[in-house]
């Protein structure tokens, strides 16, 4: 029987597509998220997915948002003001899902469905960065990067589902060597994601003593709330 099981699993992967689409996204805060304050995020959002059949697709949903920012100089050590760095702080929101997708029409233009599962990570962080510095890109790593902290960090389980829409750009048969076929789409799409209560800093957040008083003491004043969001996207899908 688990051979038999084993067998259909594997014969069903192969005999199904896959799909990828990369996304820039917009996270609008809704209900008590809205009410505190937090502003709409701006990122990248990331699917995977294996169609068994045409109409249907399992896979995995990642991306990053970024809800506010700041960033001040502030002197190099405690002893002089004659050179300064870059503190920057950024409030980011993290998230993984489970992804079920239902495509019921197929064609040029085709409306679809979607449904999701998982958890997303509110953090927020700070880098203190050299003023004088170029980045290389050839590298890894920011090399103006001086230090680097999580001041706060909190997670909260989400779900939602959505829809949105596909247009084909372009498509392509593959030669006899390969023998795969691809379509390239343009997508948009809305998500309504419930997110439960979690506790973050936003814009704001953290208020500093002042240094004639002596060495600087950071104060961080939370909120807590459901974490719902809105998520419009605009991206490229590519299935095969």
């Amino acid at each position: 029987m688990k051979k038999i099981l084993f067998v259909l699993i594997i014969s069903g992967a192969y005999s199904g597509g896959f799909g990828g689409s990369i996304a820039f996204i917009g996270q609008l805060p809704q209900g008590e998220f809205k009410d505190e304050g937090v502003p709409t995020g701006f990122g990248l959002d990331i699917n995977g997915l294996w169609y068994p059949s045409k109409q249907l697709g399992l896979g995995l949903n990642l991306g990053i948002s970024q809800y506010g920012n700041s960033e001040r100089q502030i002197p190099f050590n405690y002893f002089t003001d004659l050179i300064t760095i870059t503190e920057k702080t950024t409030n980011d929101i993290a998230y993984g899902h489970l992804l079920l997708k239902i495509v019921p029409f197929h064609g040029n233009v085709r409306p679809y469905f979607e449904g999701l599962l998982g958890m997303k990570n509110l953090s927020t962080t700070t880098k203190l960065l050299n003023e004088n510095c170029t980045d290389d890109p050839d590298t890894d790593h920011d090399d103006c990067e001086i230090a680097s902290s999580t001041n706060y960090s909190d997670n909260a389980f989400s779900y939602g589902g959505g829809g949105g829409l596909e247009v084909t750009l372009t498509s392509f048969e593959g030669d006899d060597d390969s023998n795969i076929d691809g379509v390239l789409s343009f997508y948009i799409n809305a998500r309504y994601m419930v997110g439960d209560e979690a506790e973050y800093l936003k814009e704001g957040a953290i208020t500093f003593s002042n240094p004639s008083d002596g060495p600087v003491q950071t104060t961080f004043s939370p909120s807590t709330s459901k974490t719902n969001v809105l998520q419009i996207s605009l991206g490229l899908n590519f299935s095969f």
